[in-house]
């Protein structure tokens, strides 16, 4: 699903623009159905690991969110670890 948005690759891109390993990420994707008034909408979450320092977070994916976005400033900021 990711793949299909480029959303994997933009994800990859940060990854090599703050200096991490792609080796070291783990993504697992989650459906979430969640129901409007007169319609039936779905997201998705996407879970985020760092296998070397076993952290992770979990971030909301849709046409109303930006998970890349959110991971990269998380990245930034060292949530994941530092950079090699």
């Amino acid at each position: 699903m990711i793949e299909q948005l480029g959303e994997k690759q933009d994800f990859e891109s940060e990854l090599s623009r703050l200096g991490f390993r792609h080796e070291d990420f783990i993504l697992y994707i989650g459906v979430v159905s969640s129901k409007a008034p007169g319609q039936v909408h779905y997201d998705y979450s996407v879970t985020v690991a760092n296998v070397e320092t076993g952290q992770q977070r979990v971030y909301h994916g849709g046409p109303r969110h930006d998970w890349v976005k959110e991971c990269s400033r998380d990245l930034a900021s060292g949530v994941f670890g530092k950079a090699v």
